[in-house]
């Protein structure tokens, strides 16, 4: 009878905690119907059990499977699947990679300090039009429109940006777009941070804690680290934007910065109201997460949700893995597919090529095509549109996270496994953790009477770079 793929158990902070996964009800728990249920899923038998209740708690059994059965047959726990299809995904966001170049070392960067594993280059405005062009016709029915400036790190080549923002805007009026940002601040200027204010461009400012936790990796070419640099800079935009939000300060934590929980409050006392943190994606030792690290980091996620409850008592902010909506969050058919990489999003570097995604750009199987020619590997882009709905994916279909995660990101999966098809381990372990404290927050916050602040900018993709 009991499947976790139906109804997850959770304890957390001496509370303990049921989702059923199906309906996404979220209920908190008394000791007694706690073990019951654990019970249930460990023996899989009713009679068992009640039995193994009975006798640790006494005639109070009979209540409880009383409450469960009820709850059964209201479909509060182990509910039935919704409806769900897999969508026909049509194109609306892209990642244009102007700068295959960057004035930085990070140690950890996946774009291999930025020229992704080929020769310095900027885009140039024919390219970055040609691509503009290339979203607004294959983006059939669509009004709302992505764009994500990045890189290397895109500032290098503003100008370009700049001219990429006022042709999009003036050539397809009928569309509405959004614009984003990725940078490291460090050549941020008053000039620059007034026409991205202007325009409605969102930004994400590249920052992985206090001076000791950032210059450990972020360093420049030289070696030396960047706090000192950026963070003047970094301040200066995030209250120039204190009323309107539109920016995320987002920070990458590794095998030896696993201090998340003060590094998250960090950020926080520095005055930043919009954050996110993500775990670094390598195959490098002495970098990447280790299976002995999932331990600590659990604590980590365990104490932060502690703390970040604790902390909106005070004045509200958000981070971003605890944005969860218990009342209205996604509609099924969002939840089922993953960020559309390589169908509804898509990379374009310098030259022109498109690839599923940034993290793809550069490796030479995944290209799609180009944006003067369109798509031509029809047959790759047909794998990745399968790819992205969770339940081609064998390990998603039946995990009990999967209405939250999506089916996870399938260049993490290729980085770690060589397969999109083919979960990444550590990274669903991580997900589950933090899924799990973001479930917590939510029904705290819920029974504080707290509304977190949002953000427009979804900051959906991973940026490790």
């Amino acid at each position: 009878m009991f499947d976790e793929s139906l109804v997850h158990l959770f304890p957390f902070n001496g509370e303990f905690f049921a989702v059923d996964v199906n309906s996404g009800s979220l209920l908190n728990l008394d000791e007694i119907t706690y073990f019951y249920l654990k019970s249930l899923q460990e023996t899989d038998s009713k009679e068992k059990a009640f039995n193994i209740t009975k006798e640790k708690f006494g005639e109070v059994a009979f209540e409880i499977q009383e409450e469960v059965d009820e709850l059964i047959r209201d479909g509060i726990l182990f509910s039935k699947p919704p409806k769900y299809f897999e969508s026909n995904l049509i194109l609306k966001s892209m990642c244009l990679n102007v700068a295959h170049s960057c004035n930085f070392g990070c140690l950890y960067c996946f774009a291999k300090k930025g020229n992704y594993g080929g020769s310095d280059a900027l885009m140039s405005f024919d390219v970055a039009k040609a691509a503009i062009d290339f979203l607004a016709k294959n983006s059939s029915g669509r009004v709302t429109l992505e764009v994500d400036f990045f890189g290397g790190e895109p500032l290098l080549n503003f100008e370009v940006v700049k001219k990429t923002i006022e042709y999009a805007k003036e050539t397809y009026k009928n569309k509405k777009w959004r614009f984003t940002i990725t940078t490291n601040g460090s050549i941020l200027t008053d000039e620059i941070e007034k026409f991205l204010y202007d325009n409605d461009v969102s930004i994400v400012l590249s920052l992985d804690g206090d001076k000791h936790v950032n210059d450990k990796y972020r360093v420049l070419r030289s070696g030396l680290g960047t706090f000192d640099l950026v963070f003047p800079k970094i301040k200066k935009v995030t209250e120039h934007r204190a009323e309107s939000g539109g920016y995320y300060v987002r920070g990458t934590y590794t095998h030896n910065t696993l201090e998340i929980s003060k590094t998250v409050m960090d950020l926080h006392n520095f005055g930043f109201k919009y954050i996110s943190l993500e775990p670094v994606v390598t195959k490098e030792e002495d970098i990447g997460i280790k299976k002995e690290d999932l331990q600590i980091l659990k604590k980590e996620y365990e104490h932060l949700a502690i703390e970040y409850v604790n902390s909106q008592k005070e004045s509200t902010w958000n981070f971003f893995h605890f944005n969860l909506d218990l009342e209205a969050g996604p509609c099924i058919q969002k939840r089922i597919h993953g960020c559309g990489a390589g169908v509804e999003y898509i990379a374009v570097s310098p030259d022109g090529s498109i690839y599923p995604c940034h993290q793809f750009d550069g490796i030479k199987e995944t290209k799609l095509g180009d944006v003067f020619s369109g798509i031509t590997n029809k047959e790759l882009q047909e794998k990745f549109r399968k790819a992205n709905f969770l339940f081609n994916k064998k390990e998603c279909a039946t995990c009990w996270a999967r209405f939250y995660c999506s089916g996870g990101c399938l260049a993490n999966n290729y980085t770690m496994n060589g397969d999109i098809f083919k979960p990444y381990e550590i990274g669903c372990d991580i997900q589950k953790m933090r899924i799990e404290a973001a479930l917590y927050v939510a029904y705290k916050l819920r029974e504080l009477d707290i509304e977190v602040p949002t953000t427009q900018l979804s900051e959906k993709r991973d940026s490790v770079r």
